[in-house]
């Protein structure tokens, strides 16, 4: 982890299209195009941040604004070559950092419940389980918020 540099993007969010789709289809089995690129250009005030080694994308979170105060925490993963060397937590702290500096006072995501180490990551950063639904493609998911300092 020690040569990966972690930085919030400064661009318009569709510039970042391309190189976020590649990275979710190295991150996410089966990843469906369109759930990003429909998606992306309707998310009001996104918050992209970057894990970045050599030049190359190797994780990401990514939330938008709902609400006056709730920063919604969307999409992130991290490269399975990278995974378990605390690149996901980095981006979650500094993700949950800027949201409280900018005025959120909660953060919320939705895990499918077979994503044990993504509900896992999210309860050791202070989430609380506060729902659970079944998605429009039947996929069971458990609603995560926590309170921003």
């Amino acid at each position: 982890m020690s040569d990966t540099d972690y930085q919030r993007w400064a661009g318009p969010i569709a510039d970042a299209a391309d190189p976020l789709l590649a990275l979710c289809k190295a991150v996410f089995a089966e990843f469906d195009s369109a759930y990003l690129l429909d998606r992306l250009p309707r998310v009001a005030d996104p918050d992209l941040w970057l894990a970045i080694e050599g030049g190359e994308w190797v994780g990401f979170k990514l939330g938008y604004r709902r609400g006056d105060a709730l920063l919604y925490s969307w999409l992130g993963g991290v490269h399975p070559r990278l995974r378990g060397q605390g690149v996901a937590s980095e981006l979650m702290e500094r993700q949950h950092a800027h949201a409280a500096a900018v005025g959120y006072r909660f953060v919320e995501t939705r895990t499918r419940a077979a994503n044990n180490p993504m509900i896992l990551l999210n309860l050791r950063h202070g989430f609380h389980i506060t729902g659970f639904e079944v998605d429009a493609r039947g996929i069971p998911v458990v609603i995560q918020r926590k309170a921003l300092s």
